[in-house]
């Protein structure tokens, strides 16, 4: 029998489905869906028509067994997108069909949405669940870009967040949980981004927003921006890191003020000792500094996780002049460390100044800065007093020069004497000077070595200007020369030696003293010596000056200075090469005359001229140090102290 006999048979025997697979056999498709249809077979009679492109007949057959999905393709192929959309949205209310076939609905919805975008009328309400409802299948399907697009474009964007936030997509999950008016959790998301993209400053301004300050701490830190950390760990309560943030950005008062909030029990609290020592070294509170790293280091033995803190100890010892202790400590280090920093060169410091100490008397209780008489007249320290504040309390006048007037006051705030040097009206009468005073405190407050006097404050009011500096008990090295005269070449190479140490320093820094002379050398209790008055310094780069303007001190002044062309550090070792001179022979060399000339043209007499007992290799190395031409004298202050320490003049 032909197909077409055999659909017909079927038919009349009832079997639907068998009489349909004969009539498309026999090229009838539209005749199978008819079949399929009036025996309730929806489905099959509905993907019939589909496929014939008989979109209305197929969206009726879909819509008697609830195939709403299937229907509103159907529609939608006839242009009826309000039905069909409609069709989709009963759809996914109520709905427990496969994921997959969820999924190929959701697809084809979003297909119709996008591609018919200016035809769409839906209230604001439908529309919503319609997405949000497409946004929930591609969620379960974990297609999560489509999904959070979706939420979004519901007008649900915390949902949207939230799955961004799932799918590590954290720049858009910041910006939807924004809109979603949850900014701390906007924040702690922002904070994720930034720092996924190395953005640590951002990170830490956004993890501060949120109140997650340890973590914006941390994004500070690597953004390096230590003030900024240490505001963050503090908020936070990490004091340990706190005091080494504050400590990084050099502020150690605020780093002492949080070091010493670390409870005793907190797993840190050692460490924080150390770093606290360093923080009142670096305030110069050498008192403290030794209290703490004593306290700290206490029974415990030289190793390389301590050798610096007991170095340290070893400095502040000796800044306090209690020398046997700090050489015990050194001896310490160097015995398992002989090489360790400039130890043995501190050493051999020491020993000298302890050997010297018994020929050494009657140090009276000059200062940093004293030149001269004190006395000061009560209105100019009433006027002196009213420019300073609270903050300073004046107790006298430690001597007066050319750059101003030095008064010995205690510091209120932090309880320990200063040396104020107060440049006073000077200020109002020359912009340069004022310029040199305040460039003064600025070049060394950047400087710390124990033979440069420390920094510890510039202030300046209406038109004056002040520095506070370190107080040192002592004399200066002028007024110790005019009490006895003249130095043993012994006691001379050793202060030559620290200041020379203490012009290394400065000339790694790329700075030229300028200024080297016994006024400003200071011969502090226990033998250390400190050079002051950066007055007159500059960087190699820096011109201050105006053309045929030569500023320095004459008596002491390199060739080179005197001519007022560029100079280096080897005018400040022709200075102290002139001082050496002196302390030897107590004789100041270019006293009288045409100083500037003498210095440009006229040979020193060697000092063995001039005093006896001074040996002829002394003589060489001084003579060498006063060269007219740079080239010919020492070329560092490092190479001088080597060539003198060769030296058989008890300085080693």
């Amino acid at each position: 029998a032909s197909d077409l006999e055999a659909a017909k048979a079927y038919r009349k025997a009832g079997e639907m489905r068998r009489s349909a697979e004969f009539w498309n056999k026999a090229g009838k498709p539209l005749k199978a869906a008819q079949v399929l249809f009036k025996a309730g077979h929806y489905d099959a009679a509905g993907q019939v028509y589909l496929k014939e492109g008989k979109y209305n007949p197929a969206a009726n057959a879909f819509l008697k067994c609830d195939r709403l999905a299937m229907a509103a393709q159907a529609r939608a192929k006839v242009g009826k997108i309000g039905p069909a959309l409609t069709l989709y949205i009963d759809y996914f209310k109520n709905n427990s069909e496969s994921i997959e076939y969820r999924t190929e609905a959701a697809q084809s919805c979003y297909a119709l949405l996008q591609e018919n975008q200016d035809r769409i009328k839906l209230a604001p309400e439908d529309r919503s669940h319609l997405l949000a409802n497409m946004a929930q299948v591609f969620e379960s399907g974990k297609q999560h870009e489509q999904a959070a697009a979706l939420y979004q474009a519901a007008g649900k964007p915390a949902q949207a967040g939230e799955i961004y936030l799932r799918a590590g997509k954290l720049k858009e999950a910041f910006e939807c949980y924004k809109a979603a008016g949850d900014p701390k959790e906007a924040a702690r998301i922002g904070g994720r981004y930034y720092s996924q993209i190395g953005r640590w400053n951002e990170a830490g301004l956004t993890y501060t927003s949120a109140d997650e300050h340890q973590l914006a701490g941390d994004c500070f830190s690597k953004a390096k921006k230590p003030l900024e950390a240490a505001v963050a760990y503090a908020k936070a309560g990490n004091w340990p890191k706190s005091g080494l943030a504050y400590a990084h950005a050099e502020r150690f008062e605020d780093a002492i003020n949080a070091l010493q909030k670390v409870p005793e029990d907190h797993p840190e609290f050692d460490a924080t000792r150390a770093l606290l020592g360093r923080c009142f070294y670096e305030q110069g509170d050498h008192a403290h500094c030794a209290a703490t790293l004593d306290n700290h280091l206490t029974s415990k033995r030289v190793d390389a996780n301590n050798v610096e803190y007991f170095y340290l100890l070893g400095l502040a010892l000796e800044q306090l002049g209690k020398l046997s202790e700090s050489r015990d400590i050194l001896y310490k280090i160097g015995a398992v460390r002989r090489e360790f920093r400039d130890v043995s060169q501190r050493l051999s410091s020491i020993e000298s100044r302890i050997s010297m100490m018994g020929s050494s008397s009657g140090q009276a209780g000059a200062s940093v800065g004293a030149t001269g008489p004190g006395g000061a007249d009560a209105k100019v320290m009433e006027m002196v007093a009213a420019t300073l504040g609270d903050r300073y309390e004046l107790e006298r006048e430690l001597g007066r020069g050319g750059m101003g007037v030095v008064y010995l006051a205690r510091d209120k705030q932090l309880d320990r004497p200063v040396a104020l040097k107060f440049l006073g009206t000077l200020l109002n009468d020359s912009a340069e000077m004022g310029e040199r005073f305040i460039r003064e405190a600025r070049v060394a407050a950047k400087i710390s070595h124990p033979n440069i006097v420390s920094i510890y404050d510039i202030g300046a009011s209406e038109g004056k200007a002040y520095i506070a500096m370190e107080y040192i008990e002592g004399q200066d090295l002028r007024g110790r020369l005019s009490r006895i005269g003249k130095f043993p070449p012994r006691e001379a190479a050793n202060i030559m030696i620290q200041v020379c140490g203490a012009l290394g320093v400065i000339h790694g820094a790329g700075i030229v003293h300028r200024d080297v002379k016994p006024e400003n050398i200071t011969l502090a209790k226990g033998g250390l010596v400190k050079l002051m008055d950066f007055g007159l310094a500059r960087g190699r780069d820096n011109r201050l000056t105006q053309s045929g303007v030569v500023i320095g001190t004459p008596c002491y002044m390199a060739p080179e200075q005197a001519l007022d062309q560029d100079v280096d550090g080897r005018a400040d070792l022709y200075a102290m090469g002139l001082v050496f001179h002196e302390m030897l022979t107590g004789r100041i060399v270019f006293e009288d005359g045409d100083i500037f000339a003498r210095q440009i043209k006229e040979i020193p007499p060697k000092p063995s001229e001039g005093a006896e007992g001074i040996p002829s290799e002394l003589d060489a190395f001084t003579m060498k140090c006063v060269e007219k031409d740079p080239a010919s004298r020492y070329q560092t202050a490092e190479e001088l102290i080597e060539a003198l320490r060769a030296l058989d003049v008890g300085a080693s």
